[in-house]
């Protein structure tokens, strides 16, 4: 009875303190304590005393419900809890099964309680003492009233000074009751307000996990179950009702490929080897694909160091495996070009050390590739190369690369050869990745076909002087004729003279365009279309007159470019040359013999189409007239490089397109058949 006092006033403490711990109060209290939900009877919590006197471990009792101990039925526990309120008493009398079958009968005080934010029942178990030896205990007790009263009888003043001392002492109670009353108002306050804050925070959690994409799961270790939020159960095509929560659902999706992984990992979380749990894996969806999964998670262990609990999240990865799936394809896509490519490739550092290289690479250079790996293509680069070749990689680190470079290489043995290169810095901007074309054969093909196209414009001069030159030689023997004998007078002078500076301007202005077209541009300027067109034109107009072509112009739109003039002029040039052969061969003299050259305006620029009355390009051979060396003449006739080098100018040098066809068109009222070239130039 005495342990019995003492518990309720320990309690009675408790439940008016600021700092509530029942856990700490069931740790360190040596009486038979439970705490039960009075909805289910489930024992939620014991002290150990409980379970030595029941007989039985701490988790074993946890385990049961009262109504496994309690050997009264329920009749007779209704019965119980009626004569206790008929005999005006707060404890009730039961008999329970301790572990070993014994039935003890006890004397149960229970009060209501609110434990993890649930009202439970505070049970305080006594075995219960026999009637008799109370009685006995009682009638002791005043018997000794008896004594003690009448000893107080024989001092009134003791009697006085403890009549005194109580009314202190319960005056000292009354403030300390009121004191506590006061403390429970309070304590009611702050409990509703940290309520509230709960709800709030669940609230919180509850918002946050209807809206994040991550899939929210807890896995009971103890029960097996597993809670599967509703984010999670969408991630794989399930509604929240279809899914069942349970670890055997998470298992039997996981991929086969991937189980034995995410066991292990998940065992050494539970095992305390890792802090947090994490796997990528595959978990099949209801349309029956797998989703790739980011699984995270962590384990909570009791005061025994044994999981209880693990809980984490699904983050939905899928696209970022396809886009990592992706770039791996194409670094072996990548890997398997740059292997197998005809055309050189190197990767070097910022400072153009050597670090990786292709086959068609090593063979261009002739190294070895130990040799290889200790230079740098700075080291390869002709002497009086190399400051422009800083500047291009200068401009590759300001623009990320620069096409076209032209540039001469010392190879092994120091032979030279001229190579063309792409050059562009990699994602990392760590280091270059160089396509290198030996262009040296290309050039000399080049240079051979801008002779042949000089051999030819010189003979367009020949012919383009010849008239200037007679009516320049007419004049001055007409002069000399007339002042011989003395006819000649100031106006036939002056006609003469000026015919003379006239045609001497033409011829003059002929020198220039030859000179200018034979120079060798290296710096790019503003320019036109249309400019280009006339000068192409000028230098070969006396050609085209004397095999009887006639060449109809109409320039509708101009546009501004940037790029090499005499080159542009020379692309020109082979197209018109190219087409004046067709005709040649294709048609007699006396037959209609016509170039038609247009430009039009289209969205991003201008359009020149060239085309002529030839008959068209054989359908076998069109798909191939830009290539080097190919050609359909005679070797005498020319190299096959004209239409590919006009490719490569356009194409390459200034980002033009370039495309042919065969066309029937109509003019003057007659119809035609011819190729047709379109050439697109873009806007600056």
């Amino acid at each position: 009875m005495k342990k019995i006092l003492l518990s309720l006033l320990f309690l009675l403490s408790m439940l008016f303190s600021n700092h509530v711990n029942i856990d700490s109060f069931l740790k360190n209290n040596n009486t038979t304590i439970l705490i039960i939900n009075p909805k289910n009877g489930k024992i939620v919590e014991a002290n150990k005393f409980a379970a030595e006197f029941y007989g039985m471990s701490l988790a074993k009792l946890k385990s049961l419900n009262i109504k496994d101990i309690n050997a009264f039925s329920k009749e007779q526990v209704q019965e119980e809890m009626l004569k206790a309120k008929e005999e005006n008493r707060n404890y009730f009398i039961f008999k329970h099964k301790l572990a070993n079958n014994k039935i003890q009968k006890v004397e149960v005080y229970s009060f209501p309680i609110i434990y993890n934010n649930q009202k439970l029942l505070f049970s305080i178990v006594n075995k219960y003492k026999d009637k008799y030896a109370v009685e006995y205990f009682n009638k002791s007790l005043e018997e000794q009233v008896k004594v003690q009263t009448a000893q107080i009888e024989e001092s009134k003043e003791n009697i006085t000074n403890i009549f005194l001392a109580c009314l202190a002492l319960l005056i000292v109670w009354v403030v300390i009751l009121i004191y506590l009353l006061k403390q429970k108002k309070y304590l009611a306050i702050k409990l509703q307000e940290t309520n509230k804050k709960l709800h709030e925070t669940n609230e919180r959690f509850e918002l946050a996990m209807d809206t994040t994409k991550d899939g929210l799961w807890d896995w009971n270790i103890k029960t097996n179950e597993v809670f599967f939020s509703k984010t999670w159960k969408e991630m794989l095509g399930f509604k929240e009702n279809e899914l069942e929560d349970s670890f055997e659902t998470l298992v039997a999706r996981i991929h086969k490929e991937d189980l034995s992984k995410v066991e292990k990992d998940v065992q050494d979380n539970l095992n305390g080897i890792t802090e947090y749990y994490e796997n990528i894996h595959r978990i099949k969806h209801k349309n029956g694909h797998w989703v790739w999964v980011l699984s995270r998670g962590k384990t909570i262990f009791d005061e025994n160091n044994h999981p209880i609990r693990m809980l984490g999240f699904h983050t939905d990865i899928s696209s970022q495996k396809k886009a990592e799936n992706k770039i791996e394809q194409q670094k072996e896509e990548f890997e398997k070009i740059f292997s197998n490519s005809n055309d050189a490739i190197a990767i070097v550092d910022l400072e153009t050390n050597f670090l990786n290289f292709n086959d068609a690479y090593l063979n261009m250079t002739g190294y070895k590739k130990e040799e290889l790996l200790r230079k740098s293509c700075l080291e390869l680069t002709f002497e009086e190369d190399i400051e422009a070749t800083k500047k291009a990689l200068e401009e590759v680190f300001e623009y990320g690369h620069i096409e076209n470079f032209e540039k001469r290489c010392i190879v092994k043995g120091g032979k030279t050869l001229l190579s063309s290169l792409n050059i562009a810095l990699m994602t990392d901007n760590k280091r270059l990745i160089l396509t290198v074309r030996d262009i040296t054969k290309v050039k000399s093909m080049q240079s051979q076909e801008k002779l042949v196209s000089m051999g030819e414009m010189i003979g367009n001069i020949a012919h383009q002087w010849r008239q200037p030159l007679t009516v320049i030689t007419t004049n001055a023997s007409g002069v000399k004729l007339q002042k011989e004998l003395d006819l000649l007078d100031d106006k036939t002078f002056n006609k003469a003279m000026d015919s003379i500076i006239n045609q001497s301007k033409y011829l003059s202005e002929t020198i220039d365009d030859f000179r200018a077209y034979i120079k060798d541009d290296k710096q790019k300027e503003e320019t036109t279309i249309v400019y280009l067109l006339n000068k192409t034109l000028s230098l070969n107009e006396a050609s085209l007159k004397n095999n009887h072509i006639n060449v109809i112009t109409n320039f509708e739109a101009d546009l501004k470019i940037y790029g090499y003039k005499n080159e542009l002029v020379q692309s020109f040039l082979n197209i018109i040359n190219n087409a004046s052969d067709a005709i040649k061969e294709r048609l007699k003299s006396d037959m209609h013999r016509i170039i038609l050259i247009s430009t039009k305006k289209s969205r991003s620029g201008v359009t020149v189409e060239i085309k002529d009355n030839a008959g068209g390009i054989n359908k076998d051979i069109l798909s191939r007239i830009f290539e080097p060396y190919f050609t359909t003449k005679h070797q005498s006739v020319g190299t096959g490089i004209g239409l590919s080098l006009s490719h490569d100018i356009l194409v390459n040098h200034h980002k033009a397109q370039i495309d042919v066809m065969n066309e029937e068109f109509e003019y003057e009222e007659q119809k035609y058949k011819g190729a047709k070239f379109i050439i697109k130039f873009e806007k600056l």
